[in-house]
């Protein structure tokens, strides 16, 4: 096969990889990465189509580099949408004519064409290398789909490198460009199959992540609570939470306003508990929090900071100050437990606090500390009969 029909195949397979990718953003516009990859493997097909009709003259291979680089940058492009970020900046904007910029400068400055020739291909696989670079270290895995594209242009640039600098006989002029258009076909179909490998993965976790987690708090969900257990977090203790006369907070405030209350406690919850530790939304306005605290001390403070942070302020919602209290049930899982075993432990002790009189933390098998709810500063609540939890 000559190069010239490996330049008609190599521009085939290009094209027919961005039309997939174009296809895919027509089918599913939110994903105007797909568009940019597309579109870049569409240019950068058209390009190869022209170069057997093209005559073999340093500007003509220059403005040839150039238009392949402006198809990479626009791939390029297609990562940062992906990554949530703008497509072009200022710096790659002006990369794009700099392979034929640096050619003609080049070749004014030195008379040596050749020299200058090989200046834009070499600005070409420096840009190239650069766009390789933002894609491997926005990597999620080592040998995930973001890795692999970015690997497989590497590889383009490696033959492009050694079949135009090497003084090798088998790699240099008719058999180095059989063996670069070679390559090309390969890491195209790779690198599209790989993009579109991103956007599934990606959408992946993002199936997953709704999957696991209360849309209304962002707070794991029981099935997000087995699956962290299912991958190894270690519980020790366990906190059963439950809101104190929350359906008359939504029979004054309205679901609105109760809603409100929930995202605002998860939102606390977040600046008291650990990294580490699993904060769960079981249903309606009960919480867990599953730790790995072994200390029944440290166990205590940690329900004692989250009881406080509930009464510290009143949640503000137009006009409307809406206080609240917890009640919370501690149970420190026994050896060999069951979890579900502990979570009933913890539900008990739970129904102790709210008969003792609510506002306050019980742990299981001890008694209750009896004391009276203290009102909060700046709001005015007034308990109404235990018709709720």
């Amino acid at each position: 096969m000559d190069n010239a029909t490996l330049h008609f195949t190599d521009a085939f397979v290009n094209l027919v990889c961005g039309a997939t990718c174009f296809t895919l953003w027509l089918n599913q516009r939110k994903d105007a990465c797909l568009g940019f990859w597309g579109c870049g493997l569409l240019i950068y097909g058209l390009m190869n189509s022209l170069f057997p009709f093209a005559p073999d003259t340093p500007l003509w291979n220059g403005f040839g580099f150039t238009v392949l680089n402006v198809a990479n940058i626009v791939m390029w492009g297609g990562y940062r949408i992906f990554d949530g970020k703008p497509p072009i900046t200022r710096t790659l904007g002006a990369l794009l004519p700099a392979p034929l910029a640096l050619c003609v400068i080049t070749g004014v400055l030195t008379r040596d064409w050749e020299t200058a020739e090989r200046m834009a291909l070499l600005t070409y696989c420096v840009a190239s290398t650069a766009q390789v670079v933002y894609v491997i270290a926005g990597r999620v895995g080592l040998f995930g789909p973001r890795s692999i594209s970015g690997g497989i242009v590497l590889l383009n640039i490696a033959a492009i490198l050694i079949t135009t600098f090497t003084g090798n006989r088998w790699l240099a002029g008719d058999a180095g460009e059989s063996l670069f258009l070679l390559t090309d076909h390969l890491v195209t179909i790779v690198f599209t199959l790989a993009v579109i490998a991103m956007v599934g993965e990606r959408d992946y976790r993002t199936v997953l992540r709704t999957a696991h987690r209360d849309p209304l708090t962002g707070t794991l969900n029981r099935s997000g609570l087995a699956d962290a257990i299912g991958k190894g977090a270690s519980v020790r203790t366990l906190l059963l939470i439950d809101f104190d006369h929350f359906k008359q907070i939504n029979d004054r405030f309205g679901h609105d306003g109760g809603d409100e209350v929930l995202r605002a406690f998860a939102g606390r919850m977040s600046h008291i508990v650990r990294p580490s530790d699993l904060l769960v939304r079981l249903g309606g306005e009960e919480f867990l929090v599953a730790t790995d605290i072994s200390s029944d001390q440290h166990a205590e403070a940690l329900a004692e900071r989250i009881r406080l942070a509930a009464k510290e302020k009143a949640v503000q919602i137009g006009e409307a100050a809406i206080p609240f209290t917890v009640s919370i049930g501690l149970a420190m899982r026994r050896q060999q437990e069951d979890l579900d075993q502990a979570i009933k432990r913890a539900d008990r002790a739970l129904y102790r606090a709210k008969e003792a009189g609510r506002d306050r933390v019980s742990t299981a098998d001890l008694p209750v500390p009896q004391f009276e709810p203290q009102s909060r500063t700046g709001a005015s609540f007034h308990p109404l009969p235990a018709t709720d939890g």
